[in-house]
Parts: structure tokens; C-alpha cells; sequence
């Protein structure tokens, strides 16, 4: 894409607001759908941006197939905001017509894909929040978003296994595999800390989430812990702090709405608020590029 057509793509189109008040629709259930959906949708997008140059075909095709698995989960999601209103009733107008700022997805996942050890670092430590996270959604009093999540569930305990055993086994495989595994821990587990940020209303959210985020973060955090554990990376990854919880993974403030361009990035929080790293723009500008170019059109 040349610069002046990746500057068209992201001109801005009719709002969609990322939070909108709507009649009918809790403000903690539209905001919690939207971080849920956003963050599927550009994990998944990271993940297909491995497709074609994964290191060996079994795992190229097992990438794209997560990278699916994802953005259909998104669609799941943005259909239930379609049908509480949101974006005009359209799904594809709330995955491709929103700008940065509206956009709630964790910071962790919109970074540019690194090396290899940085991808199963993220992917691992994102598969460890769904391993913890969809299983209670699917006890959502809300049952549209229910049903989903149980479905999700389902299939990301395949994501997770999977992130497991390339940490366990990149960890064994010992030399430079190994330390470049434990410094890309080390680097992502403080912005993981956005997984847990308070998302606009979180009182109300909370109910609907089933739990909060702070049983959340101890679940995950004991699985993490575990695996780090028994791949024998407890201690390159987390150094003196030993067993204990690294810098940065702390219950997320919830800050405020504006202000100014998230002070909080560097640990990871403010994605739940619209501030985001520069990443996300140019992520955007190139994945919505096709349905700006057009947004009427029927394909």
C-alpha cells in the first residue's frame, strides 16, 4: 500500500463509538462485548500476519488456523453489539469502520510481531487469560453472550495447549531458544497487565462477566506461574521476584475517560480506554483498508 492510499484508509467514516449509550443496553455489557470482540479480532489479525513464514509448515498452518479461530470469534461478539444496536445493527462496520480511539483491545496485542520466542510469548500469556476468562463468561447472566463463550472455551483449550508445549519445549530446547524465550516473557509479562484493566462501567461488567478482574488475574496468574514452572523459567523470566507476581501485573487503575495519549501504554494499560501504541493505527489503516475504500458495497 503506498502512503497515500494508507492515508486514505484511514479517514475518518460516521462514528461508531466504542461505548455508545444505547436504549435497552447495559453500559458495562456494550464495553465489556467491545473489549472481548477487539481484542479477537486484532490477536487474531497478529496471528495471520505469521502466515507463509511460520518456521515449518505444520506450524504455519497451525498459526493461520488460530488466527481464524479468532477473528471468527470476533464476529461472534461484534454480532451481539450489532444486535444491541451498535454500529447501525452492522458487524463489519464495528470490526473495519471505527478508528483507534474507539477501538478497547489490550496494548499487548496490538505490538508489531517480533521474533518467534515473542509471538509465543504473547500468544501464551493471551491463551492463559482465555483459559480462565471464557469459562466464565459462559456463566454470564446475559445468555447470548453465554452460548458464545462456551463455544470459544472449546476451542481455545486447543490454543492453549498448543502455547504450552512450545513454551515447555522451546525452554528444554535450552541455548539461544531458551534465553530468547525468557527475556520475551520478561518484556511482555508487565503489558499483560492490560488484560485486567477496568473497562468503562466495570461495576456493571463485572456482573456480566461473571467474576472479577481480580479472581481473573490470581487464576491466571497461578497457571502462568505453573507453566513457568515446569518448563524450568520461573527464575530467567521473573529473576529475584522468584514465585511471586513480576512488576507491572498489578490490578489496573481505572484512570479516567480523556486525557491525555495513555501514560499507562508502558505497562500495558490504557487499551481498555482507547489509548493506544502508534501500532494499532498502522494495523488498522492496512487491515480495514478494502472496506473504506467502500463501506456501502456489497461483496
Amino acid at each position: 500500500m503506498n502512503r497515500s492510499n494508507r492515508a486514505h484508509a484511514m479517514e475518518p467514516l460516521p462514528s461508531h463509538p466504542a461505548v455508545a449509550a444505547t436504549s435497552g443496553a447495559d453500559r458495562g455489557l456494550v464495553a465489556l462485548l467491545f473489549a472481548l470482540a477487539d481484542d479477537e479480532l486484532i490477536a487474531g489479525h497478529r496471528a495471520s500476519e505469521w502466515t507463509g513464514v511460520a518456521p515449518y509448515l505444520e506450524e504455519d498452518v497451525a498459526f493461520s488456523s488460530i488466527a481464524q479461530d479468532e477473528v471468527g470469534h470476533s464476529a461472534l461478539l461484534y454480532q451481539l453489539l450489532a444486535d444491541l444496536g451498535q454500529g447501525g445493527g452492522d458487524p463489519d462496520a464495528l470490526a473495519f469502520g471505527r478508528d483507534p480511539q474507539d477501538f478497547r483491545n489490550a496494548v499487548l496485542l496490538e505490538q508489531p510481531n517480533g521474533d518467534w520466542a515473542a509471538e509465543i510469548a504473547r500468544h501464551f500469556l493471551y491463551s492463559e487469560y482465555e483459559a480462565v476468562l471464557w469459562p466464565a463468561l459462559a456463566r454470564s447472566p446475559y445468555e447470548p453472550l453465554a452460548a458464545a463463550a462456551a463455544r470459544i472455551a472449546r476451542e481455545e483449550a486447543y490454543h492453549q495447549a498448543h502455547f504450552r508445549q512450545w513454551v515447555v519445549e522451546l525452554s528444554r530446547a535450552g541455548g539461544e531458544a531458551r534465553e530468547r524465550l525468557a527475556s520475551a516473557l520478561a518484556r511482555a509479562l508487565p503489558l499483560a497487565a492490560g488484560f485486567f484493566e477496568p473497562v468503562d462501567g466495570e461495576e456493571q461488567a463485572a456482573r456480566w462477566r461473571g467474576t472479577g478482574l481480580e479472581e481473573l488475574r490470581r487464576l491466571w496468574w497461578a497457571a502462568v506461574g505453573q507453566v513457568l514452572a515446569e518448563a524450568g523459567l520461573a527464575e530467567p523470566v521473573l529473576g529475584q521476584a522468584g514465585p511471586g507476581e513480576p512488576a507491572g501485573v498489578e490490578p489496573a487503575d481505572p484512570g479516567t475517560e480523556g486525557g491525555p495519549a495513555a501514560p499507562g501504554i508502558e505497562r500495558g494499560l490504557g487499551g481498555r480506554r482507547g489509548h493506544h501504541s502508534p501500532a494499532l493505527t498502522a494495523l488498522l489503516a492496512e487491515m480495514t483498508s478494502v472496506y473504506r475504500s467502500d463501506p456501502a458495497a456489497e461483496w
